[in-house]
Order: structure tokens, then C-alpha cells, then sequence
């Protein structure tokens, strides 16, 4: 869809002209008028599929250009990469405006985020957990948000961030605007986003063509010939970049080694990292300094990465949303790409058609 059928100002679609956004996503042109209207949305939209714009387009054109001494907007994610992630794309989204926007999350100065928001900033992305203990400390006031958007809402509510993520929630005014956002929304996610919102509207973005951009393969591997098997797939295929998840941080270290060995250009990520290193690593991978990113779920949501031509589920996820939200690190923006997953027990094979028959993909066997 065109930038013209969309009702927002002549300079936002200049600037979004200007950035490359004059062509809208299938999530984009759903959600974005139905935030400008002031609807309360539960949104759900497969990576890749440009989410972030969704709300943040909206957002920018109903809040002040003048700086307020308190933010108008707070998004909430669950990872740190993610919160940067958002922050740079609200940067980029906003810099025909006069706002500020800040990312708070853990890891980093406490004291600086503080002097900051102290100075004045119009748009908060950040973690529950850092976001809470500002609240806790009064360095943050969200007495005057407008809008509150949470990103990977199943993921924050999954991972221990139910009961914070609450509290914050509580605190802003009952007035706001509050959008969910998410790549799978199950029952749980559906209940917690009605408790906090006002008669939403329940979006559903079309994932056809991501489907039909990814090729789904699986092996069934012993353990001891994973590494041998994904070699040979490797060298079959010839991808340009490619990230591999693996269920624990001890293994995405072995399989760093061990691709090492074979003379692969390869790191790693996890949580145990400090963030300077992981921003680093992220970055050489972008830059395709790297060819294997090895990870763990750290790495599954909402990161964007251009042009990852390869997947690789070394451990199959614990459950289908972590395998969609693995598999959608690539085929993105309309990118072919492709997914292997090692299976090795009969329990793993069922559970991996099982994800297939649910989501409609198409699964082949590489052996």
C-alpha cells in the first residue's frame, strides 16, 4: 500500500519517503490507521514483517514535538538487543522531529540513563527490569505517557517478567493508548493484554509470503554427527550468513570450537556475555566479518538482521514460538531463505511435523 491512502501529515510522508518507507507492510498498513484513530490493538505480525514501524509511525505523528520534562511513550521489549534495536529504528523513524528518545536497559550506567531522563525525554525502550528499578528509585516518572507499546508481549510475560511488567503498566494513566505486539499470541497473551486495554482491536498480519520465502529442513542426526551433517549441508548449500541456536550457553560455546576447527569464521552470543561484546560480535556478523553467529534464544526475537540465508535449530526450541521467532531471522523483507533442524529422538520428530501442521509450513527431510 501507498504512503498517500494513510491520513498522516504531509512532512511524515515526506520524511518516510525520504527513509524508503513509502511502500508499507501488509502489518503497516493494518495497524497504523487503526493506532491514528486511537484504538487499543493486539497485534499479531511474524518477524521481518517491519512491526516496529508499525507503532512507531503512528506514535510520532500523535505526540508533542515539544520536549516534555516526562516521556509520552514507553515501549517495553524483552531483550536488551532488542530494546537498542527499537531505539535505533525510533531514531531513524523520528529525525525530521524534534524528540528525544532513550534506551534503558540493564548492563549500562544506571546513573547516566538517570541524568539523562532528568534532561527531558519524549520516548522510553526499554527492559521491565531496568525500567522498574527507575520507577522504584523515582529517577523515571510515566505520570504523562500516552502510549504504552509492548513488544514480544508473549515473551515478557513467559520469562519471568509478568509481575513487573504489570506494576509498570499500572503506573501510567488509565487514559493511554496501549498496543500489543507479537509474532504468536496464545490464550495467556490474548487474557493479560484484555486486562490492560480498552476494547482492542485483534490484528493478524498475512505470513503467506514468508512462508513461501524459507525452505524448512530437517535432519534426523545422533548427537555425536550433528556437527558432521551440518558441515555437509554447509557445503551444499554455500550460505552467505548463518545463525545457529543452540538450547544451552555451554553448547553454543562447544559449537564455536568445534566449527573452529573445521576452519569455520565463527562466534558466539548468549546472556553470559557483557553487552559491549555482544553489540560488538552483533555487529561484525552485520558487517559480514563473520559467517556463523552461534546463539542461544537471546538472539530469536525481533533482532533484524539483513540478509541471514541460513537457520540452524542445532537443539529443536522447547516450543513453537521460540521455533517461529528462530526460523524468522531470515526470508525477511521478501529474502529467500532457509531452515535446518536437527532432530534426534522420536519425540523431537513429532513435535517438529506437529510445528509444520499448526503453522502451515513446508518441511522437507535433507537425508
Amino acid at each position: 500500500m501507498n504512503l498517500e491512502n494513510i491520513e498522516l501529515s504531509e512532512r511524515t510522508k515526506k520524511h518516510l519517503t525520504f527513509i524508503k518507507y513509502d511502500n508499507l507492510t501488509n502489518i503497516q498498513e493494518k495497524v497504523i490507521p487503526l493506532i491514528l484513530e486511537g484504538k487499543d490493538i493486539i497485534a499479531q505480525s511474524s518477524t521481518g514483517t517491519g512491526k516496529t514501524a508499525s507503532f512507531i509511525i503512528p506514535v510520532l505523528e500523535k505526540i508533542s514535538d515539544i520536549i516534555m520534562r516526562f516521556p509520552q511513550a514507553l515501549v517495553l521489549v524483552p531483550t536488551r538487543e532488542l530494546a537498542l534495536q527499537v531505539n535505533k529504528e525510533t531514531k531513524k523513524l523520528s529525525s525530521f522531529r524534534n524528540l528525544r528518545n532513550l534506551a534503558i536497559i540493564g548492563k549500562t550506567s544506571f546513573q547516566k540513563q538517570a541524568n539523562l531522563l532528568k534532561k527531558g525525554i519524549d520516548i522510553i525502550i526499554g527492559t521491565p527490569g531496568r525500567i522498574y528499578d527507575h520507577l522504584e528509585r523515582k529517577t523515571l516518572n510515566i505520570n504523562s505517557i500516552k502510549f504504552v507499546i509492548l513488544d514480544e508481549v508473549d515473551e515478557m510475560i513467559n520469562r519471568g517478567f509478568r509481575e513487573k511488567t504489570e506494576k509498570i503498566i499500572k503506573n501510567t494513566p488509565s487514559d493511554r493508548q496501549t498496543l500489543f505486539f507479537s509474532a504468536t499470541i496464545k490464550r495467556n497473551v490474548l487474557e493479560f493484554s484484555k486486562r490492560f486495554s480498552k476494547k482492542p482491536e485483534y490484528i493478524k498480519s498475512n505470513e503467506s509470503e514468508q512462508k513461501k520465502n524459507i525452505i524448512q529442513y530437517y535432519i534426523e542426526s545422533p548427537i555425536k554427527k550433528k556437527i558432521d551433517h551440518l558441515d555437509n549441508f554447509i557445503r551444499v548449500n554455500e550460505p552467505d550468513s548463518t545463525i545457529i541456536f543452540a538450547n544451552t550457553k555451554r553448547q553454543v560455546e562447544i559449537i564455536k570450537k568445534t566449527l573452529e576447527k573445521k576452519k569455520f569464521n565463527a562466534d558466539y552470543i548468549h546472556s553470559g556475555l557483557p553487552q559491549w561484546k555482544r553489540i560488538k560480535i552483533l555487529d561484525s556478523f552485520r558487517d559480514k566479518n563473520i559467517s556463523f553467529l552461534i546463539a542461544t534464544d537471546v538472539l530469536a526475537r525481533g533482532i533484524d538482521i539483513k540478509n541471514v540465508s541460513l537457520v540452524v535449530n542445532f537443539d529443536l526450541p522447547r516450543n513453537t514460538e521460540s521455533y517461529v521467532h528462530r526460523i524468522g531471522r531470515t526470508g525477511r523483507e521478501g529474502k529467500k531463505g532457509k531452515t535446518l533442524s536437527f532432530v534426534n529422538t522420536k519425540k523431537e520428530i513429532e513435535q517438529i511435523k506437529r510445528i509444520s501442521r499448526e503453522r502451515n509450513y513446508e518441511l522437507k527431510s535433507f537425508l
